[in-house]
């Protein structure tokens, strides 16, 4: 009898559908009758008109297109909605089921303390722990601190204090805006590698996130006239408001220019800038745009704006892999900065199909690759940090 939870959800969709096949009829059955908790969730499922029209629409679409339908509904049962979010694969067993309203067969207000069978039949090998908080902090004289070992606590040369703590760098400087500038600034550089990311505060009250394989340039304490950082890979800002000093971002030759307000910049590759709240000034090659929340700009050589998909802009900083359309090349490298992996393609990759989907990124590599192996019907094989795609 198949265990596959996945595979079960197909079967109970092509039930409703009618489309079973005998021999799928028979695991089906098989299934229910195997205990009370699978009777009763398949009973609540058929006498659901929305877990009807739920299942309905699995039927018709990919599983990852009906896996974001019907992720975004809310979940009354208490306490199930969070679970979810951060019970990675054993979650997605039960997504189906839980979002049509029978939470409450695996998690719900009394969950169970055992961890349901799931099988991994797409993924073989070791496992790889999810990515956490580390970085490495370069100061103005060249001294570098592992921001992973635990707190600490700096003077810079100019008086200002750099405190860690609770996985969080924060520059404390009592000079004000108006004092006389420093006549040299000092800068820092924080460094966050693979499987990492890191947040913390500058001087002025910024906010910074910085997602894994990027690096943050800034000065312990900015002039009077602007506010300057410079940033290679992706970070996620909260401007702290100051009209007289333009808060500025520098990624690979484009400028992007704020007052006050919170957006992504993403330049792994090319610069992808996505405004949250607030505005912000695009400038690259002596042409400029202006975006508005809800609009993002791709500099390519143009800067091209065009709406935004908020929620993938900025589920790296949620906490969350969100997949739109992604094909498995980009999910991958995704996958890869997160888990610090190399990757390598076996047979006929589907270069230019997009898979949608969604999943915390605090759970384990093989959780993600499962979920992702029955979507795309891919294999995949673990060995330390190399992964191999099999098609």
């Amino acid at each position: 009898m198949s265990t596959n939870p996945y595979h079960i959800a197909d079967l109970i969709s092509k039930y409703l559908s009618g489309t079973l096949t005998v021999q799928e009829e028979e695991v089906l059955e098989q299934w229910v009758a195997a205990n009370g908790e699978n009777r009763a969730a398949f009973e609540a499922i058929q006498s659901d008109t929305q877990a009807r029209l739920d299942m309905d629409f699995f039927a018709r679409l990919d599983m990852e297109q009906a896996w974001e339908k019907i992720s975004r509904r809310p979940v009354k049962e208490a306490g199930t909605g969070r679970a979810l979010r951060h019970l990675g694969i054993a979650a997605a067993a039960v997504i189906f089921l839980a979002a049509v309203g029978v939470g409450w067969w695996w998690y719900g207000t009394t969950p169970k303390t055992d961890t349901p069978e799931v099988a991994t039949a797409n993924v073989t090998g070791n496992d790889v722990m999810p990515g956490s908080q580390q970085g490495i902090l370069k100061l103005s004289d060249g001294r570098t601190i592992d921001l992973s070992t635990g707190a600490n606590a700096v003077k810079e040369r100019d008086g200002t204090t750099i405190t860690t703590t609770g996985g969080e760098l924060t520059y404390i400087n009592r000079q004000q805006p108006d004092e006389t500038a420093p006549t040299q600034l000092l800068y820092n550089e924080l460094r966050v590698p693979k499987a990492g990311m890191y947040n913390l505060t500058l001087s002025d009250g910024t906010s910074v996130w910085l997602n894994a394989m990027s690096e943050l340039r800034f000065p312990t304490r900015f002039g009077n006239t602007e506010r300057k950082v410079f940033l290679k890979g992706e970070a996620y800002f909260e401007v702290a408001p100051d009209a007289s000093r333009p808060f500025k971002v520098e990624a690979n030759g484009t400028v992007v220019e704020v007052l006050g307000t919170h957006f992504n910049i993403n330049s792994y590759n090319a610069v992808t800038t996505t405004v949250v709240e607030g505005s912000v000034k695009v400038i690259h090659a002596e042409k400029s745009e202006l975006l508005k929340p809800g609009q993002q700009a791709r500099v390519t050589g143009d800067i091209v704006v065009e709406p935004a998909d908020m929620r993938k802009a900025i589920a790296w900083k949620n906490g969350d892999f969100y997949f739109r359309s992604d094909g498995i090349v980009d999910i991958m490298q995704q996958l890869a900065r997160w888990y610090d992996l190399s990757v390598v393609y076996v047979g006929d990759v589907p270069y230019h199909k997009g898979y949608n989907g969604n999943i915390s990124r605090d759970v384990n590599l093989s959780e993600v690759l499962d979920i992702l192996g029955f979507a795309t019907r891919a294999t995949f094989k673990i060995e330390e940090r190399k992964v191999t795609v099999q098609f």
